[in-house]
C-alpha cells in the first residue's frame, strides 16, 4: 500500500510540473499554451534488478553509502532522477563521477524513473 501511495504521489509531482509548464501564457495570446503530459509507469521489479546489479557494490545493499559512495536512501525520486539525468548526459561533479557516468549511460528514461522511486521507498 506504502508503494502504491508514493506511486501516486510521483505521479501527481510530475503531473504538476508538466501542469505548471503548460499553463505558461505565450506572448501576445490570452490563451495557455498546450502541453501533453506525459505520466511514466513504474516498474519497481525491474528497478530492484538495476540496484541489485548496479547500485549495491558501492551505496551498499539498502542505499546506506559506503566511504566515499553516498548515502541514498534517504533522497527524494526528483532528487535522484535528476542527478541520474545528470550523469547520464555526462555531466562531472564529485568524486565518482566517471562511474556514475558510466552507469547511467545505461539506463533509459523509464529505468531512472523506477529507479528513483525504488531507491527513495525501497528501504524505509
Amino acid at each position: 500500500m506504502i508503494k502504491g501511495l508514493v506511486i501516486n504521489s510521483v505521479m501527481i509531482l510530475f503531473g504538476s510540473a508538466a501542469w505548471a509548464e503548460s499553463v505558461v501564457v505565450e506572448a501576445g495570446s490570452a490563451e495557455p499554451a498546450e502541453t501533453e503530459v506525459v505520466v511514466q509507469e513504474v516498474d519497481l521489479a525491474a528497478a530492484e534488478k538495476i540496484f541489485q546489479k548496479s547500485c549495491k557494490a558501492c551505496h551498499g545493499n539498502k542505499g546506506q553509502g559506503a566511504s566515499s559512495y553516498p548515502k541514498i536512501s534517504d533522497k527524494e525520486p526528483d532528487y535522484i532522477m535528476d542527478k541520474l539525468e545528470r550523469y547520464r548526459a555526462g555531466e562531472k561533479f564529485g568524486p565518482n563521477s566517471v562511474l556514475m557516468i558510466q552507469s547511467a549511460k545505461k539506463l533509459s528514461d523509464a529505468d531512472i524513473a523506477s529507479l528513483s522511486v525504488y531507491v527513495a521507498t525501497a528501504f524505509d
